[in-house]
C-alpha cells in the first residue's frame, strides 16, 4: 500500500522504516521543506534500535505529490503545525483517502473534518492517542527508534467506520491498535501533556543549560507525586465526561514486569527494562510548544464544560507562559476554528461521533 506521511521529523522518519519493513510504499513530505534532501537524493533511511534495516523511501515536494496515488495520510507532526498542514493538504483530498492523525491532540480531527465537509469529501479520520513508535533523527537519512508501542488507542469520525480503520491501522502497522468509542478518549487518553509537564517544569534548566539527562532517572519520587495528582484532574474531566481513559499507571505498566502501583516506584521497574531516552536539551522542545498550549489548555477547555476544577493544569500553564514569556493559551490555533461543537456537551458529543456536518 502507499502511504503518505505528512513530517519529516523523528517521527515521520520511523513510520516510514516501519511501514517499508512492513512492505508497504511510503512517501514522505517535509512541509518545512527543510528536510528530507538526503532520501531525495537516493539515500536509503538506515534505522536503528528497536528496528534496524535500511530501507527505500519516496520524498514529495508538495502536497498533491504526496497525495498522489496514496491510500492513506499519516500526519507525524507536532500539533503546532496540524492547522497549517491540514489547510495545506485539504484540496489534494479524495474521497476515499483515509486520514491517520498520530498523537491527536486538541481536536484536530475535528477541524479536518469541518474542511471535509465543505469540500464535500468522505474520508475517515482516524485519531491515534500516542504515536505507533518512537523516533528521533540522529542523521538527515538516519533515525533512532527506541520503542515499537505494543498499544496504541484509536477512534474514527464517523463511528460506524471503525471496523475498516481497525483492519486499515492493522495492515499498516501490526496488531497493537484497542479501539475506543470516540474521539473525545483519544484527547483525554493522551497522556503526553501530562507526563511531559512533569518533566519539563521540573528540568527546565537542565533544558534550558542544554545538559544531556536521561528521562527516566528524573521521573523521581517528587515528580512522580506530582504527575499523579496531574491524572486525577485529567481522569475527573473524564469522568464527568463519561468517558473511560487508562490512568498514567497503567500506561507504564508492563505485565509481569511492571505492576501497578505508586508510580515512582513503577518509574524504578521501568528504568530496568526499558531502553534510556534523554531528555530535550533545548527549551524549544515540543514537551512544551505542543503539549501546553495543545494538550494542557485543551484539559481545561473540558474542564470548564463540565465544572471540574483543575488548578495545577491551570497553575502549570500559567507557570510555563511566564517561564517562556508567552501566552500558550493564545498559541493553540486549533480550538477557535472549531468553538461551535464546544457550545454545549450535546454538540460536542456529536461532533465527535460523526463529524463535522455537511454543508
Amino acid at each position: 500500500m502507499r502511504v503518505a506521511i505528512a513530517g519529516a521529523g523523528g517521527i515521520g522518519y520511523s513510520y516510514a522504516a516501519f511501514l517499508a519493513n512492513r512492505g508497504h510504499s511510503s512517501v514522505i513530505w517535509s512541509p518545512s521543506n527543510r528536510r528530507g534532501e538526503a532520501l531525495a537524493q537516493g539515500k536509503p533511511l538506515v534505522a536503528h534500535g528497536a528496528l534496524e534495516g535500511q530501507f527505500d523511501v519516496f520524498v514529495a515536494t508538495d502536497p498533491k505529490a504526496l497525495l498522489s496515488g496514496a491510500s492513506v495520510v499519516i500526519l507525524a507532526l507536532p500539533a503546532y503545525g496540524h492547522k497549517q498542514v491540514i489547510d495545506r493538504l485539504l484540496p489534494h483530498l479524495k474521497s476515499g483517502q483515509s486520514v491517520i492523525i498520530s498523537a491527536h491532540l486538541s481536536f484536530s480531527a475535528l477541524y479536518f473534518s469541518r474542511g471535509l465537509a465543505t469540500r464535500g469529501l468522505d474520508c475517515p479520520i482516524i485519531a491515534w492517542n500516542t504515536t505507533a513508535s518512537t523516533g528521533r533523527q540522529t542523521g538527515p537519512s538516519e533515525v533512532s527508534i527506541s520503542l515499537l508501542r505494543r498499544e496504541v488507542e484509536m477512534a474514527v469520525i464517523p463511528q460506524s467506520g471503525m471496523t475498516a480503520a481497525l483492519d486499515l491501522c492493522t495492515e499498516l502497522f501490526g496488531a497493537r491498535f484497542r479501539p475506543v468509542e470516540t474521539l473525545l478518549a483519544i484527547d483525554l487518553g493522551n497522556l503526553n501533556p501530562t507526563v511531559h509537564c512533569g518533566l519539563a517544569l521540573f528540568n527546565l534548566t537542565r533544558m534550558e543549560k542544554g545538559e544531556t539527562w536521561v528521562q527516566q532517572d528524573y521521573m523521581t519520587p517528587a515528580v512522580c507525586r506530582f504527575l499523579e495528582d496531574l491524572d486525577r484532574e485529567r481522569r475527573g474531566i473524564a469522568a464527568a465526561l463519561g468517558v473511560e481513559c487508562r490512568s498514567v499507571h497503567q500506561s507504564y505498566a508492563v505485565p509481569g514486569k511492571v505492576e501497578i502501583g505508586p508510580l515512582a516506584e513503577m518509574m524504578a521497574e521501568v528504568v530496568k527494562i526499558r531502553q534510556s531516552v534523554n531528555g530535550p536539551k533545548t527549551l524549544d522542545t515540543r514537551y512544551v510548544t505542543e503539549d501546553v498550549p495543545f494538550g494542557l489548555t485543551t484539559m481545561v477547555r473540558l474542564a470548564d464544560m463540565t465544572g471540574v476544577e483543575v488548578p495545577l493544569h491551570k497553575a502549570a500553564i500559567l507557570l510555563f507562559s511566564s517561564l517562556y514569556g508567552r501566552d500558550f493559551t493564545a498559541e493553540n490555533d486549533i480550538l477557535p476554528e472549531i468553538s461551535n461543537a464546544f457550545c454545549a456537551l450535546p454538540s460536542l458529543a456529536q461532533a465527535t461521533a460523526n463529524g463535522w456536518p455537511k454543508l
